[in-house]
């Protein structure tokens, strides 16, 4: 879909114009026709219009609200981000504001910020009645059972490190294992090429096979050509063998015609003595 093009900046200038652009006129259509594509396509770039129109008249308004003052124009630009990208509550917050967060973070554990100021007290010659009293015995007591309580954090520490230092041999162990899995995986691949080199191999020799078969087969058919030669001159002696016997027979015949024309000619020639001597 075409995006319309917009000059001008978000500073609210002069130079901030409302498009000029306007969509093709579409033929307006009855309330039973199915719209054509022009007329939805139409329609979809009226509707972005619409509504880059309302993008822009926010930015105009929050720009107008910019001053001459620094502050005013930071806080007119944070404004817009706010307004485009979501952002967050902290680009606006005094550094009071964050700290105050970051203590409320810590106060639902448990953890609070000190009050110096009434630690301190007002009479530097005087106790601060802020601090609770506490006899050396009483005092060492907390202080030696704090001590084992560090000794057993010490001790915790520790295991844990030891924890750790055993999960990393057990993953390192459990990789140890993948290697052989590797490793058989591999002793399988290369029997499977063992396999593939026997069927490649057999392959090899149905076709060597098939060549012998093939060979045969010229042999047989070799053989068969030089009969039908031997046969041909045979079917060749045969058929002048039958042209010589048909030429005998014709010259029988033509003996036979050339007797009887003679001895028509002699009986023709006794007849006409005969008739002579009459």
């Amino acid at each position: 879909m075409p995006r319309v093009k917009q000059s001008g900046s978000l500073t609210g200038s002069k130079h901030f114009k409302k498009p000029k652009d306007t969509p093709p006129s579409t033929p307006p259509s009855t309330p039973d026709s199915t719209p054509t594509p022009e007329q939805t396509d139409a329609r979809a770039r009226e509707r972005l219009k619409d509504r880059f129109q309302q993008t822009a008249q926010t930015v105009g308004n929050a720009a107008q609200a910019v001053g001459n003052g620094v502050k005013t124009v930071n806080n007119a630009v944070k404004t817009v981000r706010r307004g485009f990208a979501g952002g967050s509550a902290i680009v606006t917050n005094s550094s009071g504001d964050s700290l105050k967060q970051a203590v409320e973070i810590a106060q639902q554990y448990g953890v609070g910020e000190i009050d110096i100021k009434e630690m301190l007290g007002t009479d530097p010659y005087k106790a601060d009645t802020a601090i609770p009293e506490m006899k050396a015995v009483d005092a060492n007591r907390e202080k030696l059972k704090i001590q084992r309580q560090n000794n057993a954090l010490e001790v915790r520490h520790e295991k844990i490190k030891q924890g750790r230092k055993v999960v990393a041999i057990a993953t390192e162990q459990r990789k140890f294992v993948g290697d052989f899995v590797d490793f058989a995986t591999a002793g399988i691949e290369t029997a499977t090429k063992l396999v593939k080199n026997q069927i490649a191999d057999t392959k090899y020799g149905i076709e060597q096979s098939k060549l012998e078969q093939t060979e045969e087969q010229l042999i047989q058919q070799q053989i068969a050509t030089q009969g039908t030669l031997n046969l041909t001159a045979g079917i060749e002696e045969e058929w002048s063998l039958k042209f010589q016997s048909q030429q005998a027979k014709n010259d029988r015949l033509r003996l036979e015609v050339e007797g009887s024309i003679q001895d028509n000619e002699r009986k023709r020639e006794e007849l006409e003595a005969k008739l002579l001597e009459g």
